[in-house]
């Protein structure tokens, strides 16, 4: 899932090593080549394909995978950042001139006076991608979650409006479909991308539908040439896994640790995707998005039973024997989130994941988005992508001894 990250990690990146596979149709560009700008994403990676020129440019806990897209053509990359992470200075160090690092910040006032200024030097941005969010269960900030997953979004658009943006990316969460009436996410009847969005499990969740409807809003009443790619959980080698503090939400690090003393929905079901096939979407929606569409990825299900077992056997640590029930893991959540917020500790097991898992399955159909999109499947195993997930937080454990 996107989100935002804090400072990088000192270790190599092992999601260099292997490419999405993507379809990619030969676009063709008329006039002018402008530079396509990409706001935020998170650590995937891209192969080489037809794709036309173009420069990028990012922001916050930018990454290093959808460069790798861009550099098959000729080119440039923005990185729009709050302070360079080691991932961003290795992009510019290995890419010289194609790379440029930019500063800004998406939060309150900051978002138009150092933001707006790289969607318009040098001739402007074709494109646009954001994937910054404030995302986890808990927050010591929790003004944050409104800030930087709906007000930025709401004056980021504004601005690729007012700059004449030619393509915008909202990267988003199925999350923020919520649970909606009438048996929505069951088995029998799947999310869609027209389905009506429901009530929301958690202040992530709900913040990133209202930043989703801002896009959707704005492109039916104002001309927004944007789209919104809700992602399943992404799944790979990430920072945000070995950073501490509430980034790791899937808890793989504490797992691989064996610091998870107890399961909670066992066999509630979540659905998956690598973060190679996530960034893939990604690009795909840049080049062929629909504007106003609303794009549902990832097909790869698993019950929180099969997940625990699967990092089980990839690191070989026992997965928690204890099954603890929702009802009685949500008495304590209250109490103890409380408690965080009184305290700035984050809980164990925060409300809102309770809530989350309290929701239960919520099962989507991806397959008209990967139609429309043309994006190649069948994914990726979502094993390996587990497996580099494993690997690098062994890695880093290992270097810290």
């Amino acid at each position: 899932m996107a989100g935002l990250a804090p400072e990088g990690s000192h270790l190599a990146t092992p999601w260099i090593k292997q490419g999405a596979r993507i379809h990619v149709r030969e676009a063709r560009t008329t006039g002018k080549r402008l530079p396509y700008m990409c706001i935020g994403l998170f650590l995937p990676v891209i192969p080489s394909g037809n794709v036309p020129h173009m420069r990028a440019a990012f922001t916050l806990h930018v990454m290093i995978s959808v460069y790798y897209f861009f550099k098959t053509a000729a080119g440039q990359v923005r990185c729009l950042t709050r302070q360079p992470t080691p991932e961003l200075l290795e992009l510019e160090k290995r890419f010289g001139s194609r790379v440029k690092l930019c500063n800004g910040d998406m939060l309150g006032p900051a978002c138009r006076t150092t933001v707006a200024p790289h969607l318009t030097t040098d001739g402007g941005c074709d494109g646009l991608i954001n994937c910054a969010a404030h995302y986890r269960w808990w927050s010591r900030s929790p003004d944050l979650f409104t800030a930087l997953n709906e007000a930025a979004v709401s004056e980021l658009m504004k601005l690729a409006l007012e700059t004449h943006v030619k393509r915008v990316v909202q990267v988003s969460t199925i999350l923020a479909m919520g649970c909606p009436p009438g048996d929505w996410g069951s088995d029998v009847r799947p999310l869609k991308p027209d389905t009506p969005p429901g009530p929301s499990a958690s202040r992530y969740a709900r913040s990133k539908a209202a930043g989703d409807e801002v896009v959707l809003r704005l492109a039916a009443e104002a001309g927004l040439p944007g789209c919104v790619v809700m992602l399943a959980c992404v799944v790979g080698a990430d920072r945000r896994l070995v950073s501490g503090g509430e980034e790791d939400v899937m808890r793989i690090a504490d797992l691989v640790r064996g610091k998870v003393p107890a399961t909670l929905g066992h066999d509630t079901v979540f659905t998956y995707i690598g973060v190679h096939d996530a960034a893939a979407a990604i690009i795909a929606a840049l080049l062929r998005g629909r504007p106003g569409g609303r794009y549902l990825v990832g097909n790869q299900r698993l019950t929180t039973g099969e997940f625990y077992d699967v990092i089980s056997r990839l690191s070989g640590v026992p997965a928690p024997s204890r099954r603890v029930p929702v009802w009685v893991a949500a008495m304590w959540a209250a109490a103890a989130g409380s408690w965080g917020a009184l305290t700035g500790m984050p809980p164990q097991a925060p409300p809102d994941l309770i809530r989350t898992v309290s929701y239960g399955t919520l099962l989507f159909d991806s397959a008209s988005s990967e139609v429309e999109l043309g994006l190649q499947v069948p994914y990726r195993d979502i094993t390996e992508s587990f497996r580099e997930a494993v690997q690098y937080v062994q890695e880093y454990d290992r270097l810290q001894g």
